[in-house]
């Protein structure tokens, strides 16, 4: 594998571990999801800008040989 992948293995492995440690504590409303809520509510173009992200992550590439 790339270093990319690896990369972004270490990374995503890393935001479930915090993400499942601030769960799990006692302050709440402080997991990733429930802060990008937050946010969201208040600034609309979030949501807007996760859909541009996810559309040109996961649009079809065409690629031929």
């Amino acid at each position: 594998m790339k270093m990319t992948h690896w990369v972004l293995i270490a990374v995503s492995a890393g935001l479930i571990i915090a993400d499942i440690f601030w769960a799990t504590n006692k302050e709440s409303g402080d997991t990733i999801s429930e802060v990008i809520l937050k946010y969201a509510r208040r600034y609309s173009v979030i949501p807007f800008l996760f859909g541009v992200l996810m559309g040109h992550l996961l649009w079809p590439q065409f690629v031929t040989p």
